[in-house]
């Protein structure tokens, strides 16, 4: 005994005379078994499985990512490739070891509880409130949508069967009215993840598709179950279905009573700013699985428990967001993917020997075009434009792996593979593919916020006054935001818009907010976080001694995407400029105690794709006070001009506040030599400094020099000497004529592009001198 192998003990156990061995799951040893025998241990093979396919998607979606497919497609045809279409027909050995049976009934009881946790995720993400804050026009087209193709298609298509296709009339009740049922749903975690995709979900169209997709995937909920019901009457007896819509009653009455309440005792046991324990989150988990279990056995099918689980969570902080933290990496990366690539694994393109049923055809190209038209009529309706209405009826047409998940679950309860499955995985595959290319034909992103009217504070109108976006992440963000406004305002006669935007990252949730305040509209995640955002600039507009408009709103959006927000409220509300925050923060003392690539990120967005003029603001004046200036101090200004229209932008800014008598002006204008510069852009720059180089009893507190500099060390010094006076605010432009010699050698050296050369010399990590520089860049008009 002491010289045999692990791999020579062979436990046997009898049973009824029968015997049968014992195979351990995990592997003894590569050497200490023959090499064939290593997939005998089902640990090993589905290890060599997961490899095997998350490879092939790999390679596959390395080509069609090109072409903008999405990675759905790609598992689908690893799943093909790797089925009996390819594998087992042409290297059946080869399949027979790898997929084996058994094996693949561990694949299947995977993605089985991939679909199960993707459910109750789904059902964490959404914002049911969303639902009550959509208006007519959402209701009418997300109802219109489904309600109208379903019934026409089932209909239509139970009758081909039956009297073309010749099915019998029990087949014809289910199975085609699943399949046509199916395909005429439309699914908000699949128009979501297609929003996403196309990078979209912050747009108008965007958040009215995703709302019309909420609310048509609420009422296809009941409208399923209430088909599901009418079956089991047909089928069963009444008495069966009555027992059974009681026992889901009481089920569906515990979850929104007991377990919601233990969620909400969860939220209050957890520390503000702490993570939610793991014991919780167990708990959480552990009631999915129940509720999945207790579901099923009570004629709820397994996935809609945890679906409704999910919906009673709290979104966002402290657990919607920690479920999603621990459960959307392995869920979304590992178990769906592997949904995907198993459905594609159990279609066999090879039993395809005929065409389809006369019913699918009318499924898949009268029901498509019936639905595509539900959507596009209301939508055109509500004066959504043309090709706008036509990308939304699309998108709300969009199929994914909700449908390849509900379609896989059905042919669990059948022994055998049938066409129907086939053609099903086909379709799905055709519209995932096709429907975000016609989409982006379509709809363009890049062009909605095209400037083809100025919008800027040099083009703006004396009379009707400019209108600033002042962007805010944390509330320091706002309190400098609003020294730069009150500056700005000195005048009467040229009045002040302001709309402050408070930016959240979206966690716990896959709807993005933006909320008016103005109007009253709310979260229903708690709104502390926002609320000292409020109450700074409501605090601007109280202790302003001008006339003042102030709007204040809050978006709620992934961080990918959030300045798509803030180029909607520039567009929306007519800015002239926007105003963000640096993506570097200093304490008190000077010291960087913060720098965020997230918020460099998410700036150099905003100023690539805005529709007004931009400017970053630098705040280090950590040690005066960050609150309202003080109209009785001085305030020392400096622009530093060397041409160009963002210096032109940054001029006109600076102009604005010196109408205050505290304020004291000083433009610094850096040429190459006496002579002035010609050509256009000179005699504009010209234009814009005739009233600031004449003396005036407008510019008695203004200041204009004039310096020779011959290149850009000479123009380095410049700066060095500039910081060392006693400066409050310095305004600069961005480019500043980058091919000039003035700024010749600096370029190479520039760390931070988004600010420009000048910029960039300004906030030098050398320099620890508390002041505040604006870096300007005005509007891009589109050619």
């Amino acid at each position: 005994m002491g010289d045999s192998s692990l791999s020579d003990l062979k436990p046997e156990y009898r049973v009824d005379g029968s015997c049968w061995k014992f195979v351990p799951v995990i592997s003894e040893g590569f050497f200490n078994q023959r090499p064939g025998d290593i997939f005998r241990h089902h640990l090993i093979l589905l290890q060599l499985q997961l490899a095997v396919i998350f490879t092939l998607a790999a390679i596959i979606h390395f080509f069609l990512g090109r072409f903008y497919l999405p990675r759905l497609t790609s598992e689908v045809l690893a799943g093909v490739i790797l089925g009996p279409t390819v594998l087992g027909r042409f290297f059946p050995d080869i399949s027979a070891v790898l997929f084996s049976e058994q094996s693949v009934k561990v694949l299947a009881t995977l993605t089985r509880f991939g679909y199960l946790f993707f459910m109750f995720l789904i059902g964490v993400k959404m914002d049911v409130n969303l639902i009550k804050k959509s208006g007519k026009r959402e209701w009418t087209i997300g109802t219109m949508v489904m309600l109208f193709p379903l019934l026409v298609t089932v209909m239509i298509g139970r009758h081909i069967s039956i009297v073309v296709d010749k099915v019998d009339a029990q087949s014809a009740q289910y199975e085609v009215s699943f399949f046509t049922g199916v395909l005429m749903l439309t699914s908000f975690p699949v128009v979501a993840i297609l929003l996403m995709q196309l990078k979209i979900i912050n747009s108008e169209l965007g958040h009215l598709t995703l709302s019309s997709a909420l609310i048509s995937d609420m009422v296809s909920l009941v409208m399923v179950n209430i088909g599901n019901y009418r079956v089991i009457m047909l089928l069963a007896s009444l008495r069966v279905a009555l027992k059974s819509l009681f026992l889901v009653a009481v089920l569906i009455v515990f979850i929104l009573t007991v377990l919601q309440q233990m969620l909400y005792w969860i939220i209050r046991k957890t520390p503000e700013g702490k993570p939610v324990k793991d014991a919780y989150i167990f708990f959480v988990v552990i009631a999915l699985l129940v509720v999945a279990i207790v579901g099923e056995n009570v004629g709820l099918q397994y996935m809609y428990g945890p679906f409704i689980l999910g919906l009673t969570v709290p979104t966002g902080h402290p657990l919607a967001s920690t479920l999603i933290e621990k459960l959307d990496t392995i869920v979304s990366g590992w178990m769906l993917p592997l949904m995907s690539t198993y459905c594609g694994y159990r279609s066999n393109l090879w039993n395809l020997n005929r065409l389809p049923p006369y019913w699918i055809m009318f499924a898949v190209t009268f029901g498509f075009f019936l639905k595509v038209a539900c959507g596009f009529i209301p939508a055109f309706c509500f004066k959504v434009p043309c090709k706008d209405a036509t990308a939304l009826a699309l998108m709300l047409a969009a199929k994914g792996i909700v449908e390849l998940g509900t379609f896989a679950t059905n042919a669990e309860k059948q022994s055998t593979v049938t066409q129907e499955f086939t053609w099903a995985v086909i379709i799905v595959f055709i519209f995932a593919a096709l429907v975000p290319i016609l989409t982006r034909k379509l709809y363009d992103p890049s062009k909605t916020y095209a400037g083809y009217q100025k919008r800027t504070v040099l083009n703006s109108s004396i009379n009707e006054g400019v209108r600033m976006l002042a962007c805010a992440h944390r509330q320091d963000d706002a309190l400098s935001a609003i020294k730069l406004l009150q500056l700005s305002n000195p005048s009467t006669g040229s009045p002040l818009s302001v709309y402050g935007l408070y930016l959240e990252e979206l966690v716990g949730g896959a709807s993005p907010l933006l909320l008016n305040h103005q109007l009253g509209q709310r979260s229903s995640s708690d709104g502390g976080r926002w609320q000292p955002i409020i109450d700074v600039f409501n605090y601007f507009k109280s202790q302003s001694s001008k006339p003042t408009q102030v709007h204040v709103y809050t978006a709620i959006s992934p961080s990918s995407l959030m300045h798509e927000d803030v180029c909607w409220v520039a567009f929306d509300n007519l800015v002239a400029l926007i105003i963000l925050p640096f993506h570097r923060k200093w304490n008190r003392k000077g010291k960087l105690i913060s720098d965020s690539k997230d918020l460099r990120d998410f700036n150099t967005k905003v100023m690539n794709k805005a529709p007004c003029s931009v400017s970053i603001l630098i705040d280090r004046d950590r040690g005066r006070n960050s609150s309202i200036i003080d109209e009785s101090s001085t305030y020392n200004i400096c622009v530093v001009f060397l041409g160009g229209k963002d210096d032109r932008e940054a001029l006109s800014i600076a102009r604005r506040m010196k109408g205050w008598p505290s304020v004291f002006l000083t433009v610094i204008r850096l040429k190459e030599t006496e002579d002035m510069i010609t050509g256009w852009e000179g005699m504009m720059d010209d234009e814009c400094l005739r009233d600031i180089k004449h003396p005036s009893n407008e510019n008695g507190n203004v200041l204009y020099k004039e310096e020779i500099v011959r290149h850009g060390a000479d123009t380095s010094a410049l700066i060095g000497s500039i910081l060392d006076e006693n400066f409050d605010l310095i305004c600069v432009g961005r480019h500043s004529q980058c091919d000039s010699p003035l700024i010749e050698g600096l370029s190479a050296w520039t760390d931070l592009p988004e600010l420009g050369t000048i910029g960039d010399l300004l906030v030098s990590a050398e320099i620890s001198k508390p002041i505040c520089i604006l870096v300007v860049q005005q509007q891009v008009i589109e050619k």
